[in-house]
């Protein structure tokens, strides 16, 4: 569904029209709908991506990516010799190398996150360069363009209708329907949730004979003969 949709959607099961609830109250919903929605984790699986960050000649540290959500980080790696460098807080890392020196050399085991910048430690010449890959999740951001699809699970796309609609009655003093439709939304979001975030289950060993998928040997149960 994309943002016009929705708002018909919320509209018509309200049993209003477009003066009654204007878009410019309706988007601000439906965005507080939508950021509270995604507030819930910082890993959702449909933002999952590979980010390039480099340390560029004359400056001491990288600039992160506008998109990336610095909390969802999961692996820093170098592009040079592959090693994950270990991400420490920015505190332990000058306790651990100091902050005046900016001579460096070799390769940094650690970085260290500040201001929307990436520190690598040791540190790296300031004349000198430094690629990294970050593996990541993008930091999705709501659109009130009519075509705009939500950058959300589909599954979650009538949880906002909900949460909408529960700040409509909310508008309206009606607390009992507010709950009833805040229930709806939390309802919705915690299964689907639950759902996205479950781990790849492994396959069940093969006991019969032949390899299962990934080719790791299997057992031959040898029933005891008949006596």
């Amino acid at each position: 569904m994309n943002t016009q949709e929705l708002r018909d959607f919320v509209r018509a099961h309200l049993e209003m029209d477009d003066e009654e609830l204007p878009a410019t109250i309706l988007n601000i919903y439906l965005q507080d709908a939508f950021e509270r929605t995604i507030s819930m984790d910082n890993r959702w699986p449909r933002n999952e991506q590979i980010f390039s960050v480099s340390k560029v000649p004359g400056l001491e540290s990288a600039t992160l990516p506008p998109t990336l959500s610095i909390p969802s980080i999961m692996s820093v790696t170098s592009v040079d010799n592959g090693y994950r460098l270990v991400v420490i807080t920015q505190e332990n890392a000058e306790d651990m190398f100091g902050t005046n020196s900016n001579e460096g050399g070799g390769n940094p085991i650690y970085v260290s996150i500040w201001a929307g910048q990436m520190y690598f430690w040791p540190k790296i010449s300031i004349d000198g360069s430094y690629d990294v890959t970050v593996r990541a999740y993008s930091q999705p951001a709501w659109d009130s363009n009519a075509s705009a699809i939500p950058d959300l699970d589909p599954r979650l796309h009538i949880a906002l209708c909900y949460y909408a609609m529960s700040l409509c009655y909310a508008a309206q003093e009606d607390e009992v329907l507010e709950g009833v439709y805040l229930a709806r939304w939390n309802r919705d979001v915690t299964q689907t949730l639950k759902t996205l975030m479950e781990p790849v289950h492994n396959h069940p060993l093969v006991l019969h004979g032949g390899n299962p998928v990934g080719g790791w040997p299997s057992f031959v149960v040898n029933l005891p003969e008949t006596p």
